[in-house]
């Protein structure tokens, strides 16, 4: 069942000085099916955190439309969590309050939100930093925490923009692996967009790749690599670098014409 869908998608953005608007996306078809997980990866300006936008409802295409669970999207959608690059918790609030502020926004009340969110908190790893700051924590523990306030609220689907690049190679890896475990876990729909190869392969079931400006799917590959995985034990494996290979020469091609149309 596909349960997050773009179809035909166009997305414009008008520009000043009379200049002809921007086509970021140009038709663009993407399904996602309850609990899988998808990384979408392609050249840097193609496009990709702008589907995630309109996938979010955070959009509105210019053209085309966007469905959840069969149903048209109109607006923000509550259902969907979306984690971004940024560092996004409130410096003055402490880190349990962080984790506790989507379900304060949607009314839970203060003992069961505080709850929810010491429990997450010790599943992620951050017991005892409860009443910490976010100046206080390491970038891996501030993007822990950003997960946590977002699974709060048992989000349908998880939408992460580059989460991890700011984070050194290290942190960046142990948060794969948490990734992977928390999806094996929960069974959760994760759309996930990445610059990096080697993660997308190690992560996803479908590998997504976007054409070069304006956006549009030119390529799918199924990731058959065993489950569970875990970085350290696939990323050297045969089938993991024909993946690799494969998905880097289609890329490569990708990259070479958006440099071409400069």
């Amino acid at each position: 069942m596909n349960l997050l869908e773009l179809n035909q998608v166009t997305v414009e953005f008008a520009l000043r000085n009379g200049q002809p608007p921007l086509l970021a996306l140009d038709g663009m078809d993407l399904s996602v099916r309850k609990g899988e997980l998808v990384a979408m990866v392609g050249p840097s300006g193609c496009g990709k955190s702008t589907a995630l936008n309109v996938l979010a409802g955070q959009l509105t295409p210019t053209k085309g439309e966007v469905r959840l669970a069969g149903e048209p999207v109109r607006g923000v959608l509550p259902s969907v969590g979306y984690i971004s690059q940024a560092d996004t918790l409130l410096p003055w609030r402490s880190v349990l309050d962080n984790v506790a502020l989507a379900m304060e926004l949607r009314g839970v009340p203060k003992a069961q939100r505080r709850e929810t969110a010491r429990a997450l908190m010790e599943k992620m790893g951050l017991a005892g930093f409860e009443h910490s700051y976010p100046r206080e924590l390491s970038g891996g523990m501030k993007k822990r925490a950003a997960i946590a306030r977002v699974l709060a609220v048992d989000p349908q689907v998880l939408i992460m923009d580059e989460p991890f690049a700011p984070l050194d190679a290290l942190t960046r890896q142990r948060l794969q692996d948490e990734i992977l475990a928390l999806w094996e876990s929960t069974g959760s729909t994760i759309l996930y967009v990445t610059h990096d190869l080697t993660e997308a392969i190690t992560l996803a079931d479908r590998v997504v790749l976007l054409s070069a400006r304006p956006g549009r799917v030119v390529k799918e590959y199924p990731i058959d690599l065993p489950r569970p995985r875990r970085v350290m034990d696939v990323k050297f494996s045969p089938r993991f670098i024909e993946l690799e290979q494969t998905i880097w020469a289609d890329l490569h091609a990708q990259l070479c014409q958006a440099e071409g149309s400069l």
